[in-house]
Formats: C-alpha cells, sequence, structure tokens
C-alpha cells in the first residue's frame, strides 16, 4: 500500500539520519592507569577529567572486554568497580553521543513524599526550613542500598545514618519500601536491625560539646536539604545539606554526600563546611550496642554488639550487628566516647573536608555464616580500612 512504501521511506530516513549523527559525533579515547595498594576487589574508580561535551562514555580493559559503568554528567565523574592488583590500565572512549546501553542495576536510591492522601510520591529532592520532615516522608529520610547493605538518613535535627541488613546478595528497598512484610520476612527479605535513639549511628558527622562531652545537634539552621544525585546502576549518591548551622559561635554551612559502590557495604563519605570552621571540632563514630565488643586503633572503630531493631521485643529478637568507621589520622583531635557511642573527634581540613568511611555488616547475611565474630569483626575492620586506601587515577595517553 502507499501508507506502508511511505511509512518505509520514513524509517530508513530516521535510520540514514541516525547514522549521520552517528558519523558526526565528536569522540575522545584516553588510556587512564589504576594504582591500588595491594589487591582490591570491585575496586571504586572514578574518572573526573571527563570532557564537558560528553554524553556518554565505553569503558574497557585493553579496548576489548567493556566494563559496565556510570557517566554522572552533574558530578562530571565517570565511574566503574573492577578488580585490580597493583596497576591496570583502562580504555575510555568518550562520545557526545547518548548511550543506548542499560547495565544491570547494582545498586538504588529512593526518597518518597507523603502526599495528603497517603500516597507516597518519588522524588529527588526534598527541603525545609523548619525541622518538620522527618514525618512529611516515608522513611524518614532518604534510603540507599548496595546488594550487601542498606542504609537511611533521618531528616531531622539529628541526622542519622541507621541501618538495614541483607539476608541475600539483592536490591529490595523498591519492593519492601524499608518496612518489610509479613510475607516478605520468611521470603529471605532483610530488614532494620537497629535502633539509633540519640547516638551517631553508625558515621553520622555530628557537633562536639567538650565540656560536656556529648554530641551537638543540628538545631540552629536556615535550611535543611535532601537530594539523591546519582541512582546507579555503579552507585549511589545522597547528599544532606544544611546552611545557615549556628555551631560554635559561628554560622556555617555543611553538605555530607553519602557514596555507596555495586558490591560494596561500605559507604564512602564527604563533608564539605563552608564558612568560618577553623578551630571547629566534629565528632562521628559507631554507636554503642548492648552486649557489644569494641576494636579500637589509630583511625578505625569497630563495634560489634545484640540488640532488639524495634520496640516490639515479642515479635523482633535480638540482632547481631557490627559497626565500624575508619577516619583520617591526621584530623584527629581526640578519641572521647560519650554515653551513646564509641566517637572520633575531628577537624576539617584547610580545604574544609573531613572525608571518611563507615560500613555496617550482619550476622544473618548469608555470605557470613561459616566466619566466627571474631572473624567478622576483624573483616569488617579490614574492610572499612580498605575503604580508606587510595585509588590513584592517572590519565597516561590521549589519542
Amino acid at each position: 500500500s502507499k501508507t506502508g512504501i511511505a511509512m518505509k521511506r520514513i524509517l530508513l530516513l530516521l535510520l540514514a539520519l541516525g547514522a549521520v549523527c552517528s558519523l558526526n559525533a565528536k569522540t575522545r579515547k584516553c588510556l587512564y592507569r589504576v594504582t591500588v595498594t595491594g589487591k582490591r576487589a570491585e575496586c571504586p574508580v572514578v574518572i573526573r577529567d571527563v570532557p564537558e561535551w560528553a554524553q556518554s562514555a565505553v569503558v574497557s580493559l585493553g579496548g576489548v572486554h567493556r566494563i559496565p559503568s556510570q557517566l554522572d554528567r552533574e558530578l562530571g565523574e565517570l565511574v566503574f568497580v573492577s578488580g585490580i592488583s597493583g596497576s591496570q590500565n583502562f580504555q575510555v572512549l568518550y562520545s557526545s553521543d547518548p548511550d543506548k546501553r542499560v547495565f544491570k542495576k547494582r545498586v538504588h536510591a529512593q526518597m518518597w513524599l507523603k502526599n495528603p492522601d497517603k500516597t507516597l510520591r518519588a522524588v529527588g529532592c526534598a527541603s525545609s526550613e523548619k525541622n518538620d520532615m522527618y514525618h512529611k516522608l516515608h522513611h524518614h529520610g532518604p534510603a540507599f542500598e548496595s546488594e550487601y547493605a542498606a542504609y537511611r538518613i533521618y531528616f531531622d535535627n539529628k541526622q542519622t545514618v541507621d541501618t538495614y541488613g541483607k539476608k541475600r546478595p539483592q536490591l529490595e528497598l523498591a519492593e519492601t519500601m524499608w518496612y518489610p512484610s509479613d510475607e516478605q520476612h520468611p521470603r529471605g527479605y532483610g530488614h532494620d536491625n537497629l535502633r539509633v535513639f540519640g547516638s551517631v549511628g553508625v558515621g553520622t558527622l555530628k557537633g562536639w560539646d567538650a565540656e560536656k562531652r556529648k554530641m551537638v545537634h543540628i538545631t540552629d539552621f536556615k535550611r535543611r536539604e535532601a537530594r539523591i544525585l546519582a541512582d546507579g546502576p555503579i552507585r549511589t549518591v545522597v547528599e544532606m545539606r544544611v546552611e545557615g548551622w549556628r555551631y560554635g559561635g559561628r554560622e556555617i554551612t555543611m553538605t555530607s554526600r553519602y557514596i555507596l559502590y555495586a558490591g560494596h557495604g561500605d559507604v564512602q563519605v564527604e563533608n564539605r563546611i563552608e564558612g568560618d570552621f577553623r578551630g571547629l571540632v566534629f565528632t562521628t563514630g559507631v554507636m554503642k550496642m548492648a552486649e557489644s565488643e569494641v576494636c579500637k586503633n589509630d583511625n578505625v572503630i569497630a563495634a560489634f554488639g545484640r540488640d532488639f531493631p524495634e520496640n516490639d521485643t515479642v515479635k523482633w529478637e535480638r540482632e547481631s550487628v557490627g559497626l565500624a568507621v575508619a577516619v583520617p589520622q591526621r584530623q584527629i583531635v581526640s578519641q572521647t566516647d560519650d554515653k551513646t557511642s564509641y566517637l572520633f573527634q575531628l577537624t576539617p581540613d584547610a580545604r574544609g573536608r573531613i572525608d571518611y568511611a563507615f560500613e555496617m555488616i550482619w550476622r544473618k547475611s548469608e555470605w557470613l555464616k561459616d566466619r566466627s565474630d571474631t572473624e567478622c569483626v576483624l573483616g569488617l575492620m579490614e574492610s572499612v580500612g580498605a575503604a580508606r586506601t587510595p585509588v590513584v587515577v592517572s590519565r597516561i595517553r590521549q589519542f
């Protein structure tokens, strides 16, 4: 029919235009060397010299074996994970054409605003000038997960990090919405495994009152914001920002960025303090749990304890959880615990940064079932310490 012939012509024209567009695409090929200490499985690699015009990037080993990657345009970063021993070269082909490939999603982030009719609406950003967002958001703030762990950040004066353990390596927050149903529990889904109360939880950055030897929450501020900056397939980036925080006789802005990679339970935290931060001291660490044992070295605190994850001690049983944090040793000013938490006190570096890593493990995770408690804690300390070791990326060739 005439209609069929016309449709074929249009299709051929579109294909031809697509071919022309692809031929006109701007490209750049670069070779990068990534260097680590020892051997790292699923090592996170971040490339920061991404051309501004690039809309896609193909990462490969030797130009043959292609590696799933994620181009975070807003952040100007290309990321992937790969096993690296010593050093390894990777080839990257940047293109001005958008990426048509779809990789398996290995991480997930979500934030849900409650509508007046009690339905939920997914949002990537939420903000307020008052401390009124805790009850306006489902699971009280943003949540993010890899196959091995999930975390949420309370959108309130505490901004505490809370934890959710995985029984099997899988993504599940989109289904359980942090609160698994009675049907999901016996089917191998994980759940919230900690009651953080007024503690540091794991790896939350708080203010510090040296005289009273206790943490200071963020109570006096102008504006607070939560954003999901990246949502897979390789990493999630969730950001909490508080502007006009009156702390220590100053007014500062603190931006806390939480980064979780595929294949990891550890979270990279980047805190940026803006304003007059000279001499200000902050604190982070891990909460004290019932029946807890603690291990410390120069820059790592790890605790392993047993407690109920919920107030209902009939429905829930005590959970065995490990928590750890690894901080930059040169920024530690003291190591004073308070009633609720094992803590490091830290000062920002010259750029106003306090960067560190934290991690949670859960005794019910199937990949830990053959390990003793001691092996679990030592493995946790090693893992969170490795997360702080440098991954050096250098461009060695462009062609």
